[in-house]
């Protein structure tokens, strides 16, 4: 049975044992960190997702359609337009914008890092 949206969509980074079919946003940006800010600035930089995004196989840039292009996905995720997704500061004040679904999070989740448990 599956979660509704808005269940998942209302969780508040709370520490909680992940469900693989809504990761909460907490977990994405943990992730996020782990894996896609290279120079572990605690920011997620145009570079840096322009990097992840063109170092996927081609069948796998589908995420995209979900996900959006990297303009849209900064105009979502980047609360105060420095070019960059601050961690602890643009995701959240763009709780309700930037991968605020379920079905968004696991699709980039997959895309980025599907091994990902920290």
């Amino acid at each position: 049975m599956a979660i509704a949206e808005s269940e998942c969509a209302a969780d508040q980074y709370q520490s909680i044992a992940q469900d693989p079919n809504c990761p909460s946003r907490e977990h994405i940006i943990k992730c996020a960190g782990k894996y896609l800010d290279t120079n572990q600035n605690q920011k997620l930089e145009r570079s840096e997702l322009e990097t992840a995004i063109n170092g996927l196989p081609w069948f796998a840039r589908g995420v995209l359609k979900v996900i959006g292009s990297i303009d849209k996905i900064m105009k979502k995720c980047d609360a105060d337009g420095d070019d960059a997704i601050g961690m602890y500061t643009d995701m959240p004040a763009t709780e309700e914008t930037c991968l605020a679904t379920c079905f968004k999070r696991k699709a980039f989740k997959s895309a980025f890092f599907a091994d990902c448990n920290v």
